[in-house]
């Protein structure tokens, strides 16, 4: 059947407006929905350019004068000189005990600086343990205490675990910590005392004012 050029026409206009009816439901179908070209912008501009969120800051946990263990996998645990360094100067034994002198965050890592049997150097906080004792719990750096023992004067030392004497000082005289050290177990505090900074033993002092 030959149709007329009227007839063709109408035809053609059919098929354009069905098809300008049917575009719209094939693009939802596929892309979901229909963006304008500022729309677009802004939609290629977020996946270009993503939001990030800065890692919380890590909070110290150990503070200056706290008993740590040192703890890990190995039998020695590496201490660095610096923070970030990649080899060790020096090695404590695993579950030997240290104190804490510092702390300082680094990529988002903690390190502490511990005076342990081997020396002082830095090691990350996964690598120590705090040693929750009376040691622990007694006097930390700052606090005011006294001085006590058997004799009249408390021997005051030039360095922790030393036997030697560089001054003396009466029992009962207020004192301030300025320090703490671990001796082969045994717990020194430095002392600023009137007759000048010293190392003593834990069982010379006491909170308990005479």
């Amino acid at each position: 059947m030959r149709m007329s050029g009227n007839g063709k026409n109408a035809w053609i206009a059919w098929v354009l407006f069905a098809a300008l009816l049917l575009l719209p439901s094939l693009a939802c179908s596929q892309a979901g929905e229909i963006l304008t070209s500022e729309e677009a912008t802004a939609r290629a501009r977020q996946v270009a350019e993503p939001t990030t969120t800065k890692p919380a800051a890590v909070q110290a946990e150990l503070k200056n004068g706290d008993k740590v263990e040192f703890v890990g996998e190995g039998f020695l645990i590496p201490l660095y000189k610096n923070i970030g360094d990649r080899s060790a100067f020096s090695h404590a034994g695993r579950n030997e005990t240290g104190t804490v002198l510092g702390s300082q965050e680094a990529d988002g890592e903690m390190w502490y600086l511990v005076d342990g049997p081997s020396g002082e150097g830095w090691v990350p906080a996964e690598s120590l343990q705090v040693i929750d004792d009376e040691a622990s719990t007694g006097p930390q750096v700052g606090d005011k205490v006294y001085l006590t023992g058997k004799g009249y004067l408390i021997s005051i030392a030039p360095e922790p675990g030393s036997m030697k004497m560089i001054a003396g000082q009466e029992r009962g005289v207020e004192v301030t910590i300025i320090d703490v050290a671990d001796v082969e177990g045994e717990t020194w505090y430095k002392i600023d005392a009137p007759t000048g900074e010293g190392w003593i033993p834990a069982e010379n002092i006491t909170t308990e004012k005479p």
